[in-house]
């Protein structure tokens, strides 16, 4: 117990105590599930609509030489890292950085605001999939110019989703009603799928994760046979060395990998420290998930750029001049493609196109909310150490962290 004039040093070392003898941690059911939840924080909606595009606008496969040479010399190491960290210590973040060495605990508390901000932001961007996801169920998609009046997808987006108002418009900051719904169908969904615990979450992963890659085999095998196809992808792989002398490329690279694996978030120390102290898999584990993650990336900009190569075609414009990146490539290049496939299988790839943006993003979300109840979690061993965990006790704590942050995200 803390005594009077304790320093937060001597409380941050009590704190690495206290939660190691705490009641039985809990454990991932199997190896696969670890992987699963780790794999899907990893894969996500960056590595769609950002990867993709750095690509092509770096080179192609000079992007992709940086892209490695970053992984295998930065995120990666960093990684495995934050991983071996959590198994050796079996704590979170606050914990095992004050074994480490107390000062450094304030380190952890610095991902606790990242992780916020990201997730309310991240959550909200979910949302406006949740919208084109139900819409996509219509015999003829919204978007389509015969069905919105002849709007442009961009238009379409920012006008009759968001509701788009300039700064200062009379209205501008009322809330939209169908983006709250979105907003509070993601985290109900998100809440649902952590108020079992860790095996309930590693079992719901394994569909999260391997879903979306069926999605994106789908898309991609209708992708590669549209007209324009071949100049999407040879845009996006053919390689200019030059690049590879421009700092900008370096730090693109690096800058994607960082943004998928994020180390530092204190994803990776959480994760792992629901492990049993003698498991002795997690380099394999860790190789698993970075290829994964990267595959999904460089497979995912074969069916991206064959898209973008098939609009490029019917706009007659350069690839390059239809490329773009985020909400940008998602609810305005692919929307406009999707409704220009021919014998009305539009709804169908548009099904299949934002569900899989919603997947990818979820079980990112999932993680994200996983690590900061472990936060929680341990802070309430170290003040009552003799306090179980119950079930109940876990499902108040995600329903609290959810109800939070979905107020929070209400502001976007």
């Amino acid at each position: 117990m803390a005594v009077a004039g304790a320093t937060p040093q001597d409380v941050s070392v009590e704190l690495g105590k206290q939660v190691s003898t705490a009641s039985e941690r809990p454990k991932w059911g199997s190896r696969g599930q670890f992987i699963m939840v780790l794999m899907g924080y990893a894969i996500g909606l960056g590595n769609i609509w950002r990867f993709p595009y750095m690509c092509g606008k770096y080179g192609g496969g000079a992007f992709m030489i940086a892209y490695l040479v970053s992984l295998f010399c930065i995120a990666a190491p960093l990684f495995v890292f934050e991983t071996v960290l959590g198994h050796k210590y079996q704590l979170g973040p606050v914990g095992t950085f004050t074994n480490m060495y107390a000062p450094w605990a304030g380190v952890a508390y610095v991902s606790i605001i990242m992780t916020c901000v990201i997730l309310t932001y991240y959550q909200a961007l979910l949302g406006w999939a949740v919208i084109y996801f139900v819409q996509s169920f219509a015999a003829k998609l919204p978007w389509h110019p015969d069905e919105c009046g002849g709007c442009t997808t961009g238009d379409y987006f920012g006008q009759t989703v968001l509701n788009a108002a300039s700064f200062g418009d009379e209205g501008g900051w009322d809330v939209q009603g169908k983006l709250f719904l979105a907003l509070m169908a993601v985290w109900f969904v998100t809440w649902l799928a952590l108020i079992g615990g860790k095996n309930v979450l590693g079992k719901i992963a394994y569909f999260t994760v391997l879903f979306p890659v069926f999605l994106l085999i789908i898309i991609f095998c209708k992708a590669v046979t549209l007209e324009g196809a071949g100049d999407g992808v040879a845009y996006y792989i053919t390689p200019d060395m030059s690049h590879l002398t421009k700092a900008n490329t370096w730090s693109a690279a690096a800058s994607q990998i960082l943004f998928s694996l994020s180390p530092a978030m204190g994803t990776a120390i959480a994760m792992s420290s629901y492990h049993e102290k003698s498991y002795d898999r997690l380099l394999q584990d860790n190789l698993v998930i970075i290829c994964c993650n990267s595959c999904f990336s460089m497979f995912g900009g074969f069916a991206v750029f064959s898209i973008v190569g098939y609009l490029a075609e019917q706009r007659g414009l350069p690839v390059e001049q239809v490329a773009s990146a985020g909400t940008g490539l998602a609810f305005d290049v692919f929307a406009e493609v999707l409704t220009l496939f021919p014998g009305g299988s539009s709804p169908f790839f548009s099904v299949c196109f934002f569900f899989m943006l919603l997947l990818l993003g979820l079980d990112s979300a999932f993680a994200f909310v996983e690590t900061l109840q472990t936060y929680v979690v341990d802070f309430i061993q170290h003040k009552r150490p003799d306090l179980e965990i119950t079930p109940k006790m876990n499902m108040m704590i995600v329903s609290a962290l959810a109800f939070g942050l979905f107020l929070i995200g209400i502001v976007y």
